[in-house]
């Protein structure tokens, strides 16, 4: 079973008064019980409708991320023949605009799920369709033939979805996990893997958090979400240390 030596790192938050902090080691990925997970990889549509949703700066830099580092990281899962898995927000008719969940997206983030997760070429039955506001993925890093694609309808890609069943079928152990946003969406399904037992590695140049105006220009949010994920979910890595470690196989 080919095996990769992946340098991480992670946070220990001990001792309380002085804690060791960030800490290097290096992990031997099995390739063969290892999945890529894309999580929420996705733009809003370049129309009037979503116009209002994305923060310029915070664009940006989004395009820099997928561009430079997200682009490579799928080319090399395939190049790995690592399966890819795209966890996705949508929209089932369960009536969501109803839930608990519909009213905090209402009120917090300012759309409508039952509009702004819907997508063109669904089952009418079972997904509201049309235009889609939200649900643009650029060709770049758009879902290949091969690849498996999984709905949610809440932040973690797990909640009553049928991505821990496509995991255990395909014997994965090990996720490498990309995708936005990091204190969100990230985060959640983060956390729904390491409890159901998975072994979680944050690409964390291969994600962002959302950020305040004010604080967009340093990523405050998106350092400290990083931070956090590496103290309690799981170790970190970059598309740098995955290509290195491809290079120098164990």
């Amino acid at each position: 079973m080919p095996t990769l030596d992946l340098p991480v790192r992670y946070h220990r938050f001990f001792p309380a008064e002085a804690p060791h902090g960030l800490t290097a080691k290096t992990v031997a990925v099995r390739t063969e019980e290892t999945a890529l997970l894309l999580i929420d990889l996705y733009h809003a549509a370049q129309n009037e409708t979503a116009k209002d949703l994305v923060l310029r700066a915070w664009d940006a830099e989004w395009w820099r991320v997928v561009n430079e580092h997200i682009v490579p990281l799928i080319g090399c899962a395939r190049r790995l023949g690592l399966p890819i898995i795209y966890t996705t927000n949508s929209s089932p008719r369960i009536q969501m605009g109803r839930s608990a969940f519909g009213l905090r997206l209402r009120e917090s983030l300012g759309f409508d799920p039952e509009v702004d997760f819907r997508q063109p070429g669904v089952d009418p039955i079972e997904f509201e369709g049309g235009e889609p506001v939200q649900l643009v993925f650029p060709p770049q890093v758009a879902p290949g033939p091969d690849d498996y694609y999984i709905r949610k309808h809440t932040f973690s890609g797990f909640f009553e979805t049928r991505l821990d069943s496509v995991l255990r079928n395909l014997g994965v152990k090990t996720l490498l996990c990309a995708g936005f946003v990091a204190d969100c969406c990230v985060f959640f399904t983060l956390g729904d893997a390491v409890f159901r037992g998975y072994h979680t590695i944050l690409m964390r140049d291969c994600t962002l958090a959302a950020e305040l105006p004010t604080e967009v220009a340093a990523f405050t949010q998106t350092e400290r979400t990083i931070l956090w994920i590496e103290s309690i979910l799981g170790p970190t890595a970059t598309t740098a240390d995955l290509l290195q470690a491809v290079a120098e196989p164990a």
